[in-house]
């Protein structure tokens, strides 16, 4: 066999192309287990040789599909770090608000203008590009209004989902059912303030270690009246850099929903959690496209879903992806319990107020910065904080996202009222 390599050094896999990674694994992996003519057990390297793929990339591949069902996205080309964004998440509930606010009064709203409010509230300048890219990321596009100049509007799916969750969660509180907000999120080990008073003259300091060092990641979750008992879930992130989101997978969050959420959850209970992937992994983890076509109609004949002789694959593939159970395996474990989920809308970390609670903590910590540098210590800290936050505390910010619920109904059915004038 030749040794040329088909494909280019340093290309970034496709999405197709890592679905044939992954198909080729799973027929490697078949013959290593039924074939006695196959001398090497090893199916990374196998595949690894027939696709040209290295073989540490054919593993972190196969690793992210058996933990989340999901082809691993496409990655940037080159050795760098991709900074996502410079305006902090906090910042999103105030931009939302200002565009809403415009389009009520009648006025336009775009990129100009936002860079003026933001530069006002986090004392400098951002570029247009930057603010653009990130308004996007919101579910914002900049489209033209009907006999206006152009202005932005937030997406029609973002707008629907959030009026969608608002009205499910009012129905969820009229019949009786006890609101639970779950979330992740880190810690880093030098976690700490950045300013503090100083006497120059007289050679006051403070230092703050040079890098961040390792992290803690945790899982939590609250009700009104408090977080939950027993809830608290915390380990070591096995990298210090990156979205800490890649720190967490469906193992981890199942066992945690498994064996500290659902014992400890009061009776008729609804858990309101985000759209993360390893929140949503069906119990059934195909990729229907990755299939041959006598595994699809061996798939549908078993599911007793009918198919006929003359479709073609991509039809097969259609039908088999129509008839998934996509149904989260967290969701089927809380029914069983008479409770229910609710999904919050794509980008509004603003109405779960467990993001506050993190503000709380890593603040409490963040003033210890000096009373113990260890990175045990630094658990203890964050430990310690948790068991601080009161009913009282969780009882406003309930009072709160509720407000801030009350406000975003509103100006939904304005604005859904404004757009149908307009036609």
């Amino acid at each position: 066999m030749s040794d040329k390599v088909f494909r280019k050094k340093g290309k970034p896999l496709s999405i197709d192309e890592k679905s044939m990674v992954i198909q080729v694994f799973q027929q490697c992996n078949k013959e290593r287990e039924q074939s006695s003519q196959v001398q090497t057990r090893d199916a990374h390297s196998r595949t690894a040789n027939y696709t040209g793929v290295v073989r540490a990339q054919v593993v972190e591949i196969i690793k992210h599909f058996k933990e989340t069902g999901n082809v691993l996205p496409s990655t940037i080309a080159g050795n760098r770090t991709v900074h996502r964004t410079n305006i902090p998440p906090t910042i999103e509930e105030y931009i939302r608000q200002f565009v809403f606010e415009k389009h009520l009064k009648g006025e336009v709203c775009n990129s100009n203008h936002i860079q003026d409010i933001l530069k006002e509230i986090l004392k400098r300048e951002l570029p247009l590009r930057t603010i653009q890219n990130h308004l996007d990321r919101m579910g914002f596009c900049y489209s033209r209004t009907r006999k206006k100049p152009r202005s932005l509007r937030e997406k029609l799916y973002v707008r629907q989902q959030r009026h969608s969750y608002l009205y499910n969660i009012r129905n969820f509180r009229n019949l009786g059912y006890k609101l639970v907000y779950l979330d992740e999120s880190f810690l880093h080990h030098y976690h700490g303030f950045q300013f503090s008073w100083f006497n120059e003259t007289e050679g006051d300091y403070l230092e703050r270690p040079a890098g961040k060092g390792r992290r803690w990641c945790f899982i939590h979750a609250m009700l009104k009246t408090g977080l939950i008992a027993n809830a608290l879930y915390i380990f070591e992130a096995k990298k210090s850099t990156g979205d800490y989101h890649n720190m967490f997978n469906a193992q981890h969050f199942q066992e945690w929903w498994m064996n500290q959420l659902m014992p400890n959850l009061p009776d008729k209970s609804v858990i309101v959690i985000d759209r993360a992937t390893f929140h949503l992994v069906p119990e059934e983890q195909i990729i229907p496209a990755a299939m041959k076509k006598i595994e699809l109609q061996t798939w549908l004949t078993k599911k007793q879903v009918p198919w006929e002789e003359h479709w073609l694959k991509p039809q097969l593939i259609e039908q088999v992806d129509a008839s998934i159970d996509k149904t989260p395996i967290v969701q089927k474990l809380a029914e069983q319990k008479g409770h229910q989920i609710l999904l919050l809308p794509v980008h509004h970390p603003e109405i779960n107020p467990i993001e506050t609670i993190w503000a709380i903590v890593k603040n409490e910590c963040g003033k210890l910065l000096r009373q113990g540098i260890k990175f045990k210590e630094v658990r203890q800290h964050l430990e310690i904080a948790f068991s601080n936050i009161t009913s009282e505390t969780c009882q406003g910010l309930y009072d709160k996202i509720q407000k801030k619920e009350d406000e975003y109904w509103l100006a939904d059915v304005e604005l859904d009222s404004i757009e149908e004038e307009m036609i």
